[in-house]
């Protein structure tokens, strides 16, 4: 019974999602973390006063793989607690979102 209710749930969330059956599964199941198919992105922004200077990593290990890098960038930029600089980790970035030169993400978490 509960195999058929959670089954029914899905369907009907897919059927009825006006985005991909990849993305509506990646948010039921991947809440707070990249599903098995997505890509990782990782921006490290030295100032967090000024985002506009990033120094970025694309399609890296993962969530866990985002941060180790964004990490190492901190260090190299002597700032290895992220005392200045902040971070995101982009999840599943969108293929064609309709935004010309500019990355949509399914999830950006820290």
């Amino acid at each position: 019974m509960l195999k058929t209710k959670i089954f029914s749930t899905l369907t009907g969330a897919i059927f009825l999602s006006s985005c991909s059956p990849g993305k509506t599964i990646a948010n039921l199941f991947w809440e707070n973390d990249a599903a098995p198919w997505e890509t990782v992105d990782a921006f490290y922004y030295p100032n967090r006063n000024d985002l506009t200077i990033s120094q970025n990593s694309m399609d890296v290990a993962g969530v866990a793989g985002c941060r180790e890098i964004v990490r190492y960038m901190a260090v190299v930029n002597n700032d290895p607690q992220l005392l200045r600089g902040d971070y995101e980790c982009g999840v599943g970035r969108l293929e064609n979102p309709g935004y010309a030169g500019i990355n949509v993400y399914r999830l950006t978490i820290r």
